[in-house]
């Protein structure tokens, strides 16, 4: 295991999600280690992000930082952007600054109720949500869990669309 492997493994520790606080805490561990554990990659994908504290001043700056590395990219997923758009306005602003390290995608045959709740970091961690209801899932390290979160975000990106476009024209 490199030292990258356990900067991740320590801030994010492996485990059980068992509410809306361990959520958006684990979220923010994963924008917050990612550029000092070297994360190249995230993949952001949800229904609509309404738990996701992405719009938190500290989450973002954080995230600009991890942004401005070299080879950095973020995946967004996501079948209700309008919903981050009007209730994320500082995230939308992220979004247009950085669109240069960000693919917005929205699939096309997958209903909102059969998307999942993932957060994957290269192909290190996942954070996935398994009731959004009661917000419970879980945090992990195992390489399985991980390259199967990766294949399940590789099919519905096979069958995505373009969305969230960083830069709307009016006529």
């Amino acid at each position: 295991m490199n030292p990258t492997d356990d900067k991740l493994r320590s801030a994010i520790p492996a485990g059980p999600i068992g509410s809306r606080a361990d959520f958006q805490g684990a979220v923010r561990a994963m924008v917050a280690s990612a550029e000092g554990a070297g994360v190249r990659q995230l993949w952001w994908v949800s229904p609509d992000f309404a738990d996701w504290p992405l719009d938190e001043p500290a989450l973002l700056d954080a995230l600009s930082h991890w942004a401005r590395a070299p080879g950095a990219h973020l995946t967004w997923v996501s079948h209700d952007f309008e919903r981050v758009r009007r209730a994320m306005p500082r995230l939308t602003r992220w979004r247009q600054t950085f669109a240069h390290v960000l693919s917005c995608r929205s699939p096309l045959e997958l209903a909102g109720s059969d998307m999942p709740t993932l957060l994957l970091a290269d192909h290190r961690v996942v954070l996935r949500l398994l009731d959004r209801e009661r917000v419970r899932g879980w945090v992990s390290h195992e390489g399985a869990d991980v390259q199967r979160a990766h294949e399940e975000i590789d099919v519905i990106l096979q069958r995505s669309s373009e969305a969230f476009p960083a830069v709307t024209l009016g006529l």
